[in-house]
């Protein structure tokens, strides 16, 4: 069975998902909605991440995902640790294997935390299969972008696309099917 992988991330405007030193204040700027993060994560069954997103966790300590299955993509011998989370395992190598072996283990929707470099390596595979966006009214100038790397021209499909409380917006993709 093959897992779904889903990046569900907010953005600027400018396409950055946080400032410099990962400042997430940018989110405040995302009025007059309730937060809907608890509804998107009911329906996950598998995280993918990569170490900043980690790292960021750690300083912040807290995990808010309970014992869903969890991989760090990540080439250091050993992680910072945080509490509660044994359900985590590092993983190195290639990602189209890794969403194999979440697959293989009957998970069917995997979130991709969070990391503009992880992502930019599984757009580059082609192995990301929605993207759920949520854009908040500001700009950054500087930060980490939605995907941080090179990523060849691949086209998504826009299947919803809604206003966001008082002035953000809410994209939702799925990969376009490729033409014979």
């Amino acid at each position: 069975m093959a897992t779904r992988v889903v990046y569900y991330a907010a953005l600027t405007v400018d396409g950055r998902i946080a400032g410099p030193d990962h400042d997430l204040a940018f989110l405040r700027t995302l009025t007059g909605a309730p937060p809907d993060y608890e509804e998107f994560f009911a329906g996950v069954d598998a995280l993918i991440m990569g170490a900043g997103t980690w790292d960021f966790l750690v300083r912040h300590g807290s995990w808010a995902y309970g014992d869903t299955p969890s991989w760090i993509v990540t080439h250091r011998a050993a992680l910072e640790p945080l509490a509660g989370t044994e359900a985590v395992e590092r993983y190195a190598g290639d990602l189209a294997e890794l969403v194999r072996l979440i697959g293989d283990r009957g998970l069917q929707r995997t979130w991709l935390l969070g990391g503009g470099d992880v992502a930019a390596q599984l757009l580059a595979a082609d192995l990301v299969d929605e993207l759920v966006l949520t854009v908040a009214p500001t700009l950054l100038g500087r930060g980490p972008a939605l995907a941080d790397g090179e990523t060849p021209l691949r086209r998504f499909r826009l299947v919803e696309l809604a206003r966001f409380g008082d002035d953000g917006v809410r994209l939702r993709y799925e990969r376009a099917a490729e033409k014979p």
